[in-house]
């Protein structure tokens, strides 16, 4: 893996763009915080809130990913939050997870205990493919906002189109393990759910990806077929993890109540029955 030059780091970002990639954003991720708090109030529950905050805070991740996978955000006259990585991060990512991987996981959790099937994560999951490409490819070749620079694997319109399949991962895992984990987890034990996303998303790009990204650090010029066959063991491990994951934790469950409210306990029960 080549290090990008000083003038590919530095090059100037879009002025237009870079309003328009803010604006649009937080929008989405105003919207996707009002249609959480409206679920929250209306059911009285507090787990999408959390999955939500869960979602933002995958952000974190996002230096680690450019640096491993190439992703470069301009620096040039970017107004951005911090750098780390050698990555300088625009201040409307964090905005940008809390709607893809917050609001899409909140959805997919109650869309998968209201139909839960197979058919239901599939649909699901190449729903969010779709939206990842394109907002990517929108992004990166109408409001250049970021690129990925250089020779990619699946490249088209500047985007390396395999990681559309890895992106949509985390927010799909991440809402089929909520389906299940959440009607187990009472009061506090919720805030267990803050890191779901964030693990969701290691495991899909990095530790899906190791092969791919194993090739693609070995050296700095490594061959390109080989970066494309480490890209499809990328896309097949993640449609493996999803296929598992669909198999064993959604199909054959009854359809329950897309508030997921905890099951009853023990005690519960007994109090019910005395009652």
């Amino acid at each position: 893996m080549k290090p990008e030059s000083p003038e590919v780091l530095n090059a100037q970002v879009s002025e237009v763009g870079q309003w328009l990639a803010t604006g649009l954003t937080f929008a989405l991720a105003l919207a996707a915080i009002c249609f959480v708090a409206r679920i929250c109030i209306r059911e009285k529950i507090i787990w999408p809130a959390i999955l939500t905050v869960s979602g933002g805070l995958a952000a974190l991740m996002e230096p680690l990913f450019d640096h491993l996978y190439g992703l470069v955000f301009p620096r040039g006259g970017q107004w951005h939050l911090y750098t780390t990585f050698g990555s300088a991060q625009p201040v409307w990512v964090p905005a940008a997870y809390v709607a893809f991987y917050g609001g899409a996981s909140v959805i997919i959790a109650r869309t998968i205990a209201r139909y839960p099937s197979m058919r239901t994560v599939w649909r699901m999951y190449f729903a969010v493919v779709a939206m990842a490409l394109i907002a990517e490819i929108t992004y990166i070749s109408v409001l250049e906002v970021y690129g990925y620079p250089g020779e990619h694997p699946f490249k088209v319109l500047g985007y390396p189109m395999f990681l559309a399949f890895t992106n949509a991962m985390s927010a799909v895992v991440g809402g089929i393990i909520a389906s299940r984990l959440v009607p187990l987890l009472r009061g506090a034990s919720q805030l267990y759910l803050v890191l779901l996303i964030p693990s969701c998303f290691a495991y899909g790009l990095f530790g899906g990806g190791i092969i791919y990204l194993s090739i693609r650090t070995a050296s700095e010029n490594p061959p390109m077929w080989a970066l494309y066959l480490g890209a499809l063991t990328v896309a097949g491990v993640i449609a493996w993890t999803i296929a598992m994951l669909g198999k064993h934790l959604v199909e054959g469950q009854p359809p329950r109540d897309p508030s997921l409210r905890p099951h009853p306990s023990a005690a519960d029960r007994e109090f019910a029955v005395a009652g």
